[in-house]
């Protein structure tokens, strides 16, 4: 058997890579030095682009690429690095096909590498090849646009979920934008804002006129812009968020009963009465019947916040039922809370009034925003394992 043949299955070279010659030096550890040269189909392209350009010069002679390691030995792939005159890049190192463009590794070893930093950290997948942790982020860096270049995340979107997630200390915050259908995120920027939303949709282009669904939290910075670059889309106001308004009404009444309670100098109630702070959060299937007969017990003591925990109970019912059910119960809800002299509700009946549309199609289309969310707290489980990222598109696709 030939001993090219041998190498080229030693390292792996696919049949455009032609193996001139290879010898063994250093010591102790040997490095396998291996020389070699693009087939002539795949000579003079520009690395950049790919386009076939005539010949510049021979750049800075013979360049090395690291290569995964034979065994004990480390492999060194070593070959001529000239320039082409490229029409749209200008002279430009060419292209071969055992690198990537302006890389001292061969995409094999970055494959490698990479592989190890995505199942373990980046810190790691450096120390075990014995190189910089910045070579290790570079080699992601270029593996990523170079997949991502070969997909478009944009095409095809129905149905989108935009939400922001906080990236840094200081009100540093990314909007990411997720596809319903795949799960996964398309699209992500710096900033929460209509510009930011904004250049979502600028990316999207006339695309933006196929979407059907976008579900989101109810910020105007996002649903103000869907209406004028999406006017056919359907806004879903996301389940978990319209809960939370009620929630964070009921506790406003307690608050307010507390308050009336210190001052009136009863300063025993007062403290039983902040600690169902937490118990009034709760749904009430996952109490205990010691902490439903507490909550019963309220509709003695103190029946403003029975009245309380009554409507955020009964709104959050509501999005369990069928469309048509649905619509005469938020009616009479909104009637209810309008009603209950309980100044935070009145002012979500208003609230709610206002996103009605957005509401009822969350009930009647069973999309929320939890894909957002889960992929939110993926993104907040990275930044936590990197301590941290000095640059937002780090978290984006």
């Amino acid at each position: 058997m030939r001993v090219s043949k041998v190498l080229r299955a030693i390292c792996g070279f696919t049949r455009e890579v032609v193996i001139m010659s290879a010898e063994v030096v250093g010591d102790p550890r040997p490095v396998l030095r291996v020389q070699v040269r693009a087939k002539v189909r795949k000579r003079g392209c520009c690395g950049r682009c790919g386009q076939r350009s005539p010949w510049f010069d021979q750049g800075d002679g013979p360049r090395s690429w690291r290569h995964v390691d034979a065994g004990f030995a480390t492999v060194e792939v070593v070959g001529a690095a000239r320039r082409v005159d490229c029409t749209t890049c200008g002279p430009t190192v060419a292209a071969v096909p055992w690198a990537r463009h302006a890389s001292a590794f061969t995409a094999a070893f970055e494959d490698l590498v990479v592989h190890d930093a995505i199942v373990g950290n980046k810190q790691a997948a450096a120390d075990r090849y014995g190189i910089s942790w910045r070579a290790v982020n570079n080699m992601c860096v270029r593996l990523a646009t170079e997949a991502l270049g070969r997909v478009d995340l944009l095409d095809g979107l129905i149905a989108v979920a935009i939400d922001e997630v906080k990236y840094k200390k200081g009100h540093k915050y990314l909007t990411v934008v997720c596809d319903h259908v795949t799960g996964r995120v398309v699209w992500a920027a710096e900033g929460r804002s209509k510009a930011t939303v904004g250049a979502f949709f600028n990316a999207l282009g006339d695309r933006a006129d196929q979407l059907e669904f976008v579900t989101a939290d109810g910020a105007t910075w996002i649903t103000d812009v869907v209406a004028e670059r999406a006017a056919d889309a359907t806004v879903c106001i996301d389940t978990f968020h319209v809960i939370g308004w009620a929630t964070k009404a009921l506790d406003e009444v307690r608050r307010q009963e507390w308050s009336k309670l210190r001052r009136a100098g009863a300063a025993k109630a007062a403290k039983q009465f902040k600690g169902l702070r937490f118990l009034l959060r709760r749904n009430w299937e996952h109490l205990t019947m010691g902490q439903r007969e507490t909550i019963w017990a309220l509709e003695q003591v103190n029946r403003r916040t029975f009245r309380a925990f009554t409507l955020k109970e009964e709104l959050r019912d509501i999005f369990a039922l069928p469309l048509i059910q649905a619509r005469a119960a938020l009616d009479a809800w909104l009637a209810y809370a309008t009603r209950s002299k309980l100044a935070p509700f009145v002012k979500l009946a208003r609230t709610i009034r206002r996103y009605r549309d957005s509401i009822e199609a969350t009930i009647e289309w069973r999309l929320t925003n939890g894909i957002a969310e889960s992929n939110n707290a993926s993104i907040g489980r990275l930044r936590t394992n990197a301590r941290g990222f000095h640059d937002p598109q780090a978290s984006s696709p």
